[in-house]
């Protein structure tokens, strides 16, 4: 199956948002394989997060490499576009939980629990887990799963794949990405904050009213209307203040600069999920956000920006790529003069794994399920499930892994196939080379494939080798996904708290977003108080606090072991 550039952009957007004993393995260099499966050839179907909609078994390099590698025959179902709660209901219900299965969310995973469909994994782990066991970050990602996605036996039920911090060496994961031909046309005025940068959004969509093909043209768009995203278009410039809400609507948080505080974001006009709102809500009324954005989908979202109708992008895949076929037109990452509480969420860790994999009682062969998960775990697994094969794609090159020029070109032509498993690997990072195994994030392949043109002027202007150094130099920059991750399912009416006040969040915070004056946006926010506090949002907060407070201390005893 031949895929082109807007397939890969969507592999590696899906790889990047989606969120986590002792053994006798050794460490692998990604180079070389210590030999293969000595059990027999097996099918195992597999409920896997982050990866395009397909189904069945692939006929692509790495599902064969597998096979050759392991003998383990990988039968795909995608999560993609699938309401997983209810299939997970659905596949319990019927008792036909597939035999490698995804819980991402609080919920489902104890939806899986409570099911007793699926197994403890300690023994496995302890005699087949050795490429999880050997790594820091592996050893992290079992004792948060023991801990948190467990149930009063304390057994480990998931293993978390996609591990570690998410660092990318060259581009931040969110920033305010804008197009830098604009910007230069008015002059690269600085920007001191996020205030100022609307005032500079204003002059940039006042210079480019319009694309040259005669299409309106909105500084800021967003898709407040696709259920996957919700509210994220928008509310991810939390990350520039510092921000994260603990849930999917931002009634609760806290802040990177003190992750021990758990505040209830909705409380008054000041607290941080009004603020950003308000912050949309003026770049409405300022006549720079497009009023379309509360009724598009995410795909009609990234359509607009490749035609070149929308000036801000807050996430790094949108980097680099080239508006309209013009390399010329380009979105990179604006800095700030001055960081707001010295933070800027610019990089994503995940010591818990993004993606928790548990084994169904069903499966007839949970050894070589958990020989497939520990393949993953290892260096020589992780770096063929994100990049592909050694030889094909990539090789040790200067002493490292690369990709090969002829791949990279491939890509960008649409020529090559795009990986299909670039989600289904367990450590974000080489801990030996402390290197990202992921290879298009690596400094060579920035140095190599993206610091040319454009970005070579943009790392020239600020005196730094790569765009991330703006926001590194921020005190605090990385968000750790287990402060919300160690966090357990709402039960009982406070589950149907949540999900009411989150119904009513995502249908009226983007008419809020559309207010045409400040006085009725606060009328509005007032009664939206008033009725989310009616349904228990008070409640709703207090009940998290004494549980938040103590995941915090306790993963913090965990990660300064």
């Amino acid at each position: 199956m031949k895929m082109g550039k807007k397939m890969w952009i969507f592999l590696v957007m899906s790889a990047m948002l989606a969120s986590l004993v002792t053994g006798c393995a050794g460490r692998d260099s990604g180079a070389s394989a210590e030999g293969g499966s000595t059990g027999e050839k097996v099918k195992l179907t597999v409920l896997m997060n982050g990866v395009a909609q397909m189904s069945g078994v692939q006929d692509d390099p790495v599902t064969k490499a597998v096979e050759e590698k392991l003998g383990i025959t990988m039968d795909i179902i995608s999560t993609s576009g699938m309401d997983l709660t209810a299939e997970l209901n659905a596949l319990i219900a019927s008792d036909d939980l597939p035999d490698i299965v995804v819980g991402i969310t609080p919920e489902q995973r104890q939806l899986l629990v409570d099911s007793e469909q699926i197994i403890p994994l300690d023994g496995l782990v302890e005699q087949y887990g050795g490429e999880i066991n050997n790594k820091k970050a592996g050893q992290q990602a079992l004792e948060f799963s023991k801990k948190y996605y467990s149930d009063e036996s304390g057994q480990l039920y998931f293993i978390g794949l996609r591990a570690g911090e998410d660092y990318d060496s060259s581009f931040p994961t969110v920033a305010p990405y804008i197009r830098w031909d604009i910007y230069n046309q008015i002059g690269a005025p600085k920007i001191e904050n996020m205030d100022q940068m609307l005032d500079v959004l204003k002059q940039m969509q006042d210079a480019y009213p319009e694309t040259e093909d005669g299409k309106k043209v909105y500084a800021v768009s967003g898709c407040l209307a696709d259920p996957g995203w919700n509210t994220f278009s928008l509310s991810s410039a939390e990350a520039f203040i510092g921000f994260r809400k603990l849930d999917n609507y931002g009634l609760v948080g806290t802040n990177i600069y003190d992750v021990t505080g758990y505040i209830n974001a909705m409380e008054n006009a000041d607290s941080p999920t009004w603020q950003l709102f308000q912050y949309w809500n003026k770049a409405y009324q300022m006549g720079i956000l497009d009023p379309e954005c509360v009724t598009m989908k995410y795909d009609q979202w990234v359509e607009k920006i490749q035609a070149g109708q929308v000036l801000y992008a807050p996430f790094s895949w949108f980097a680099t790529v080239p508006v309209m076929n013009d390399p010329n037109k380009t979105f990179l990452p604006v800095t700030f003069e001055n960081f707001e509480n010295d933070s800027f969420t610019c990089s994503y860790a995940y010591t818990p794994g993004a993606d928790p994999y548990a084994i169904s009682k069903k499966c007839k062969y949970p050894e070589r399920a958990m020989e497939l998960l520990n393949y993953a775990w290892s260096y020589e697994g992780s770096y063929l499930f994100q990049n592909g094969v050694q030889g094909e794609n990539w090789d040790i090159i200067d002493g490292e892994p690369q990709y090969l020029d002829a791949y990279v070109q491939g890509l960008n032509d649409g020529t090559a196939e795009a990986v299909l498993f670039g989600s289904f690997f367990g450590p974000f990072m080489n801990e030996d080379t402390n290197q990202p195994i992921a290879l298009s994030k690596t400094a060579s392949y920035f140095e190599k494939y993206k610091c040319t043109g454009v970005v070579k002027e943009y790392c020239d202007q600020y005196g730094i080798t790569a765009p991330v150094q703006n926001y590194t130099k921020a005190g605090y920059h990385i968000w750790d996904e287990a402060w919300q991750k160690g966090l357990q399912a709402y039960t009982g009416d406070l589950k149907e708290i949540d999900s009411r006040i989150q119904d009513y969040v995502l249908t009226n915070i983007p008419k809020m977003v559309l207010a045409e004056t400040d006085e009725e946006f606060e009328t509005m926010r007032l009664k939206f108080m008033e009725d989310i506090n009616a349904m228990g949002a008070q409640e709703l907060y207090e009940s998290r606090i004494e549980d938040y407070q103590n995941t915090v201390k306790e993963v913090l005893e965990m990660q300064n072991k």
